[in-house]
């Protein structure tokens, strides 16, 4: 009985980087003894790519990133511009697998029987090094490498000759969403060392498949275009990221991330694929077609950046445009830049009470700068528009005194203007020992003042927030044209409450909380203050201020 491979065994590294073409100054200093032997060079080069593309083919940058980190992470999700070159590599990706993991079990899926014709089947067969595809037998006992530009792979499946000591080759085996659609189970029993999905799939079906690589240390390869904005599968994914890697787009003149860590979803890496990035094109025409575009549509079509929720209440929310390093908030990179400081509770009974901080400027920019908790999620993806609460929603057994002691910790001293609590439960009678109190009271008592936040229409508050990150994202970005609304990178609830909440969940959607505390504020017309003058007599801080 053969050993059982494991897919973190191996390490994918194929191909050879892209050969530049000299420039026509370059070429112009040869003489034509140097021109003839490099086209020689060359056209050799570009023969034994086509002949073998995994052994010899070109690769991109990119390419390398994924390889580099295939023992890293169980998920790579290559989220790519059109035209990137993530089809490409991914099919050379499962069919090194195929060939390389002894007895391999890869599987692949498209959207549909045709797609997966068209498409996967046809990048993995020109995959296939030319001397296996024209082995003098394509069918036999433990192998099969029957194909067609019709009908594809015979029986969906692609089998390689065993591996020397081995009995069964590795195969690749294709299905798709359609199927999984039409019947759940076809999704189940299996084990793989690799599963390709290309193109966005049900996020059922992405959970499910995690389960199928368990059993081989398997690894998952999701690639797809982010057209349709923060759908659940995307916010999964990517609904709290950190970034390992940016770089310079020059279509937004900015810095933009290229490689990302999920930390909603473990274990998984994210890549972006810039389509001007892929030197197979030939030519930039479809980059020059995106330069007047909407904003949105270059970072989704070029770039593999989603930046819109489908079904949020925050639509024109943007992790590209409205979140920021906290280092570069203006009042962190410079202590002397004038804000007014604003702090939200929305207090709770048995679960932790969600707390945020947010900071004016002159402009009457906002800029949300710290929550809490801030040690672990808050609120999860789920099956129905509520999602699920996260375990920071547990409470930690504080009481007032807890919260308070807490929360001036965190600040350590800085002046806070105004700090409001959710007005129905802060004001809420309760009985105690001495009497009827209220959370309200109670804080008092602390010698910690909050005012109860304007019991203004849900609705009219969630406009107001919507005001505030309003502009018009088909022009460029400028001091006249940009959004009012900035969250600091380490506030990760805030962030995902604001790209996943729908207002459709009532008081059990998970993520209601931090928004209803930036609701607060918002509603109480809150405005950066001109800090009093030493001489006055004024004190600075309407309620808990220094």
């Amino acid at each position: 009985m053969s050993k059982i491979a494991f897919s973190d065994q191996f390490k994918p590294s194929f191909g050879f980087p892209y050969p530049p073409l000299p420039t026509m100054e370059e070429m112009k200093l040869w003489d034509i003894d140097r021109i003839k032997k490099y086209k020689e060079a060359r056209d050799q080069v570009v023969l034994n790519a086509e002949r073998n593309p995994i052994g010899f083919g070109f690769t991109l940058p990119m390419w390398q990133e994924v390889m580099n980190n295939w023992d890293k992470y169980t998920t790579h999700v290559i989220l790519g511009g059109n035209r990137s070159g993530k089809s490409t590599f991914a099919a050379r990706l499962a069919t090194w697998a195929a060939c390389t993991i002894p007895q391999a079990e890869v599987r692949g899926y498209q959207v549909n029987k045709v797609k997966s014709v068209d498409e996967m089947q046809r990048y993995i067969w020109e995959s296939i090094p030319h001397a296996t595809k024209n082995l003098q037998s394509k069918k036999g006992q433990n192998h099969s490498i029957q194909f067609s530009q019709k009908n594809g792979f015979t029986d969906d499946i692609c089998i390689f000759p065993p591996l020397p000591g081995h009995q069964r080759g590795g195969y690749i085996r294709f299905s798709n969403y359609a199927q999984y659609s039409d019947d759940p189970n076809t999704a189940e029993g299996f084990k793989t060392h690799l599963t390709w999905l290309d193109e966005e799939c049900p996020p059922a079906l992405f959970d499910t498949l995690l389960y199928r690589s368990i059993d081989f240390h398997g690894r998952i390869l999701l690639t797809f275009t982010t057209i349709q904005g923060y759908t659940p599968l995307v916010q999964k994914i990517l609904g709290k990221t950190k970034t390992i890697k940016s770089a310079y787009a020059p279509l937004l003149g900015r810095e933009i991330p290229i490689i990302q860590e999920s930390l909603s979803n473990p274990d998984t890496c994210i890549y972006y694929f810039w389509t001007e990035h892929n030197s197979f094109l030939g030519d930039d025409s479809f980059i020059q077609k995106l330069k007047s575009r909407p904003r949105d549509e270059i970072l989704a079509r070029a770039y593999g950046i989603p930046t819109k929720s489908v079904s949020g209440a925050f639509p024109t929310f943007s992790r590209d445009v409205n979140v920021v390093k906290h280092e570069d908030l203006p009042f962190v990179k410079d202590p002397k830049y004038p804000v007014t400081r604003y702090m939200a509770i929305d207090p709770a009974g048995k679960k932790n009470w969600f707390v945020a901080w947010v900071a004016i400027d002159s402009a009457g920019t906002w800029w949300v700068y710290r929550e809490w908790p801030d040690y672990d999620d808050w609120a999860l993806p789920g099956p129905t528009v509520e999602g699920k609460t996260g375990p920071a929603q547990k409470g930690v057994g504080k009481g007032i005194k807890g919260y308070v002691e807490l929360i001036l910790g965190l600040e350590e001293g800085e002046p806070i203007y105004e700090r409001l609590i959710d007005p129905r439960l802060g004001a809420a009678e309760r009985q105690s020992a001495d009497g009827a109190t209220t959370i309200i009271s109670d804080l008092d008592d602390a010698d910690f003042i909050v005012m109860a936040a304007p019991g203004v229409d849900i609705e009219n508050g969630l406009q107001l927030l919507q005001n505030k990150m309003a502009y018009d994202d088909t022009q460029p970005r400028s001091s006249v044209n940009a959004p009012s609304f900035y969250v600091s990178d380490r506030c990760a609830n805030i962030i995902y409450a604001l790209g996943e909440y729908t207002g459709r969940g009532g008081t059990t959607e998970a993520t209601k909380d931090p928004i209803d505390c930036l609701r607060y504020i918002a509603v109480s017309d809150a405005q950066f203050v001109e800090t009093p003058k030493a001489d006055s007599n004024l004190i600075y801080g309407k309620t808990g201020g220094y």
